[in-house]
């Protein structure tokens, strides 16, 4: 079988990929620019409760309840919160929405990564010799799929399949992302997983913590 060569952040972008990533772009503002301040308001505060309810329930399964409880309260801070219901479109990210019209900064993300550690991009180092990312501790490994399978539902709602967020893993993947190879394919193994058999067997404590063991080291 050929190995997938995966783009790397920083690679140049192909023609297709920036076309997707463009109208991507230019439908968060579009339907950003058509909400009023009170759908914006009501829709992020809904959104957020939803993508809490889904993390929770997946965290359960893992074996982190915890974790699941505490994820992302940091949504609720002031900075957070209003930049998310400033830029609240319903389909994408606030985060994203934000970026677009910002030259690609967003205040939030920089405070939302730096406090919540299930996010892949707070595992990086030396940035003043390039930086670069390390393996994530194996419980935030975990909240990240979590992470992802509740984004899914938080966004496509009754719309959602496993295999559409496998899909969308893919699609993300192939556009760069900026974790190590052994997180990469700790992220693959259980979302492919999971869709394949349309059931979290592959989420459960005793699955992850062998299938991360086999892709990044031993835990603890």
């Amino acid at each position: 079988m050929t190995k997938r060569r995966d783009r790397k952040p920083g690679d140049e972008l192909d023609e297709e990929t920036r076309q997707q990533l463009q109208a991507i772009a230019e439908d968060a503002i579009r339907r950003n620019h058509a909400l009023n301040f009170w759908q914006r308001l009501t829709g992020h505060t809904w959104t957020i409760l939803r993508h809490k309810f889904w993390v929770f329930r997946y965290c359960v399964t893992a074996g982190i309840p915890w974790q699941g409880f505490m994820h992302d309260w940091s949504k609720f801070s002031r900075l957070e919160f209003w930049e998310g219901v400033r830029y609240y479109c319903g389909r994408y990210s606030p985060i994203l929405s934000c970026k677009v019209q910002n030259h690609g900064f967003s205040m939030a993300w920089i405070h939302h990564h730096g406090r919540n550690l299930h996010h892949y991009e707070a595992w990086h180092d030396d940035f003043d010799r390039g930086v670069h990312p390390i393996d994530m501790p194996y419980p935030y490994a975990v909240e990240m799929l979590c992470d992802f399978l509740g984004a899914g539902h938080a966004y496509l709602r009754g719309a959602f399949t496993y295999q559409k967020e496998y899909d969308w893993w893919q699609a993300k993947r192939a556009r760069g992302v900026a974790m190590t190879e052994p997180m990469k394919d700790f992220v693959e193994g259980t979302l492919r997983r999971i869709a394949a058999e349309n059931r979290l067997d592959a989420l459960r404590p005793a699955e992850t913590k062998k299938w991360y063991e086999q892709c990044v080291g031993k835990i603890g």
